[in-house]
């Protein structure tokens, strides 16, 4: 069973190919942050059990974070429900709800469109912490945890 501290961030948004967690979790922990205060929900096996966690995890940790990339899984060059995620935190939850976006692998058309989405919520939640790059994340969740 998982325990979250009081300071844990939920590590949401893109899936699928794309392997930002990892990344994302080595440099914090490179920036003094302790990798258990990080939940990361991919797993290799999906299950009942696991979305249990993953649920849990979501209700315990304080900051939910909501990086959306690409996915690189074919056909698809987003992650929508992802989005979706982000936007109801800022809504329920925006002193605790981050938001990062990685246009790096997207094509023009997809990183214009997401790009003025995150101006908009800027725009609409200006006291919540919405990135445009992952350095930005990084030094935020290094500075809090």
């Amino acid at each position: 069973m998982i325990t979250a501290t009081k300071n844990q961030v939920f590590l949401g948004g893109t899936c699928g190919n794309n392997n930002w967690r990892e990344d994302f979790i080595n440099d914090l922990v490179n920036m003094g942050v302790k990798a258990e205060k990080l939940f990361n929900p991919v797993v290799s096996n999906w299950d009942e059990e696991a979305q249990r966690k993953e649920d849990l995890a979501k209700e315990e940790s304080k900051y939910m974070l909501f990086y959306i990339a690409n996915p690189k899984t074919e056909g698809n060059e987003t992650s929508g429900y992802s989005l979706i995620e982000l936007t109801m935190g800022l809504y329920d939850q925006p002193e605790t709800t981050v938001g990062v976006l990685d246009t790096s692998e997207l094509s023009p058309s997809v990183a214009k469109a997401l790009t003025k989405g995150f101006n908009d919520l800027k725009k609409r939640f200006p006291e919540a912490k919405i990135f445009n790059t992952k350095e930005e994340a990084l030094k935020f969740f290094a500075e809090i945890l």
